[in-house]
């Protein structure tokens, strides 16, 4: 049947938000269908392949997503996503492993805000071994568990991924004893690396007050007493002198602060595989 131009427009449309219900949803044969429907009319379109590549690989269909993704990477040779998962496929190729059969184990939708006290973004520890991380993908949901005094993550099906660093852990542990719930999500993963955002979902009446991630000072606000100090016992040009070395110290804090974020802009396609 052929389709005006408009009427492929809107398919497209519906099949693209359909692909990607599904993924959120864990239905990842449904998936498969939409974005393949959406390859029948626009056949050079790399999002889509990109979502049928992801698709095939957690129906545990590698030489399907290894195609999927090589017309990817044709199209597009600088193409992260599939260039990041076809070494993922090699691995899982190689090692035999097969995705674990968990229902509903979908990608999380938007989930990529860090919130002042309530969230925070934590790169793992002792991690697992690389054909587990091939396993991994940025959206998935993943668990904690606490042991004396470490913090385990772990995918749905409880296998074990890494350890929350002993800062983080430590207060955590103790909320989550007192009764609090965190969701956990993948932001980004590779061979060396497992970046999570950890969330606060409901924090228990007897932990009122308490913060699951309190705010380090910066540097600017820690020197403040100490100069206005300064300022006091040399009068008025003392205060110029130390509010010059504070505006100083705040602009040297807010470029680190912005290096840590271009540092995160390596991450930003993951949400495009989804």
């Amino acid at each position: 049947m052929a389709y005006s131009d408009d009427e492929q427009v809107k398919l497209k449309k519906g099949n693209t938000q359909s692909a990607i219900e599904f993924a959120i949803a864990g239905r990842w044969k449904d998936a498969a269908g939409a974005n393949k429907a959406i390859l029948e009319l626009f056949p050079d379109d790399i999002e889509a392949l990109n979502r049928l590549g992801r698709a095939y690989m957690e129906l545990g269909e590698y030489a399907e997503a290894q195609k999927a993704y090589r017309k990817s990477m044709k199209l597009d040779p600088y193409n992260s996503i599939a260039d990041r998962n076809l070494k993922r496929l090699e691995v899982l190729a190689a090692s035999g492993v097969k995705p674990p059969q968990a229902d509903g184990q979908g990608v999380a939708s938007k989930v990529y805000i860090e919130e002042i006290g309530k969230a925070k973004l934590v790169s793992l520890t002792n991690l697992a071994s690389r054909e587990v991380l091939a396993r991994v993908d940025a959206g998935d949901k993943v668990n904690l568990r606490f042991g004396p005094g470490i913090l385990f993550v772990d995918n749905l099906t409880g296998q074990y991924l890494g350890t929350v660093d002993t800062r983080h852990a430590l207060r955590l542990i103790k909320l989550m004893k007192g009764g609090n719930k965190y969701s956990v999500i993948v932001v980004s993963s590779s061979d060396d690396k497992l970046a999570v955002i950890i969330r606060e979902i409901y924090q228990h009446p007897t932990q009122s007050g308490q913060i699951s991630f309190p705010a380090r000072p910066s540097l600017a606000a820690a020197r403040k007493p100490e100069l206005d100090a300064i300022s006091a016992d040399e009068g008025e040009p003392g205060h110029e002198h130390g509010e010059i070395e504070r505006s100083v110290e705040e602009s040297d804090e807010e470029e680190k602060l912005n290096n840590d974020d271009d540092d995160d802009d390596d991450d930003d396609d993951e949400d495009r595989e989804v």
